[in-house]
């Protein structure tokens, strides 16, 4: 997640290329964290303990840890600690920049503090963003009070992680009147609480949901993809169903409707709509309390 909202900053203020971006992204489905990045990042090391270590390493059949610990910079407590780390997201991308020789360490650190400046972000998102901590995400770009909008949505985008891909970002959400689309499946539940969850894109943007919940090697935004996205709705809503019920909520969920150039308008009555990026794919998370 920490890929997606950083590397789309570094793209919008031409940073790094869009060409960089994907290498950098290749670069993380292939690789782990080194030893020496983590340490420095944790606090137990400095830059040039780390760097003094990986040139020792270049001399010596030894690994990291094990120089480490010889030289007295690092315990083996902290080494276990460490290697349990190692697939910190946040961590391997900055891993992938430097690797890939698109920014220096400095640089990076530079395009931080203005990402979190430009933004507006607190120390809280930060943190959040590079933990991939939906729930402490979301305060920046979900402004519905209501809980019932902020519990689906954190919901939905937890199944978008599990179910589709962990490459997600989203901007700032806002309520509407009516929206028009030209893919759109959503599903009614009725009962204590009424409430309406979707999807919708233009072209063929949400086939990634279609395909990889389902399975299948959708190829076009057809009638079958769009059920595979139904059924998406369809799961979410009954997690739901079940997170209700422990209030003594209870809800049913309605057959979900699909369709090509479709369209929501409840005379007036207003929704929420999230764009939501999957992979690069631009989609809409649509919701609707009440």
């Amino acid at each position: 997640m920490f890929s997606q909202f950083f590397g789309n900053y570094l793209l919008e203020t031409n940073k790094i290329t869009a060409e960089q971006l994907n290498s950098c992204m290749d670069y993380i489905r292939c690789n782990r964290v080194r030893m020496g990045l983590l340490a420095e990042t944790e606090g137990l090391l400095t830059r040039d303990q780390a760097n003094e270590l990986n040139l020792l390493q270049k001399k010596s059949d030894k690994r990291f840890g094990d120089l480490a610990i010889e030289k007295g910079y690092l315990t083996s407590a902290d080494i276990d600690y460490l290697l349990q780390q190692q697939g910190n997201p946040y961590l391997i991308f900055i891993q992938a920049l430097q690797e890939e020789k698109v920014l220096s360490a400095e640089e990076i650190d530079d395009c931080m503090t203005s990402f979190q400046q430009d933004k507006g972000y607190s120390d809280t998102i930060i943190e959040a963003i590079k933990q991939g901590d939906i729930e402490n995400i979301l305060p920046a770009f979900v402004s519905a009070e209501e809980e019932g909008y902020t519990n689906l949505i954190s919901l939905s985008l937890r199944c978008i992680i599990r179910f589709v891909s962990t490459y997600i970002r989203f901007e700032e959400g806002k309520f509407v009147d009516s929206l028009s689309a030209h893919a759109m499946a959503y599903q009614h539940t009725v009962g204590d609480q009424n409430s309406l969850l979707g999807f919708s894109c233009e072209g063929d943007d949400l086939l990634i949901i279609a395909r990889e919940f389902s399975g299948e090697d959708f190829t076009q935004m057809d009638e079958d993809a769009l059920d595979a996205i139904a059924e998406f709705t369809n799961c979410i809503n009954g997690l739901y169903a079940s997170e209700l019920s422990f209030k003594d909520i209870e809800i049913d969920m309605e057959p979900p409707f699909y369709g090509l150039d479709a369209s929501l308008d409840f005379g007036g009555q207003k929704f929420y709509v999230l764009p939501l990026f999957i992979e690069g794919k631009k989609t809409q998370l649509i919701i609707k309390i009440g």
